[in-house]
């Protein structure tokens, strides 16, 4: 089953309301918003961040560029509220903060998630890792998600996506150098 179907499927059991959009092959959120008529700021960058030895997938505009020491305090802060959280409940579970915070590299991306570089969708909960969605994204109505095809995206509103992914949200993109 192609990963557009499986993610479709997931979308289609959760009662996630989204539109399939079929455009000519992009390989940048730039070109995806130009081929599409829409701001580049609803179109979702999707990276796969390394934490420690964890991933997690960091989503934000697509004008924008990753701010990692942001992200990571974001990230921490997260980690910090499960263990409090686990200790009430009795577990032992201890994650510690992230003393590393990196992009995933290209090896690690295709043995672990993906074959097809570039075509990641923005849904870590598909492979069991924590999303962490930018505020600056989620404050449009409608957003515009890679579909993992590089013909595909997916429409859907910040609500439907919020509800089916339940980000951690927080802020954590800064503005693009010109």
């Amino acid at each position: 089953m192609s990963p557009l179907k499986k993610l479709l499927n997931k979308l289609d059991g959760s009662k996630i309301k989204y539109k399939v959009v079929e455009h000519r092959k992009v390989y940048t959120t730039f070109d995806a918003a130009q081929t599409q008529k829409i701001k580049p700021q609803q179109v979702a960058k999707t990276l796969l961040v390394k934490g420690d030895n964890n991933f997690y997938f960091a989503i934000i505009p697509g004008n924008r560029n990753l701010d990692s020491q942001k992200l990571k305090a974001v990230m921490n802060k997260y980690l910090v509220q499960q263990e409090e959280k686990s200790s009430e409940t009795g577990s032992r579970s201890k994650s510690g903060k992230i003393k590393k915070l990196s992009i995933a590299n290209e090896a690690q991306i295709k043995r672990n998630f993906t074959k097809t570089m570039g075509a990641l969708p923005p849904f870590g909960s598909l492979y069991k890792c924590q999303t962490f969605a930018d505020k600056l994204l989620l404050k449009n109505s409608k957003i515009n998600l890679n579909a993992g095809s590089f013909t595909q995206s997916l429409e859907m509103t910040s609500a439907q996506y919020k509800k089916f992914e339940e980000p951690i949200e927080g802020s954590f993109s800064k503005a693009r150098k010109k």
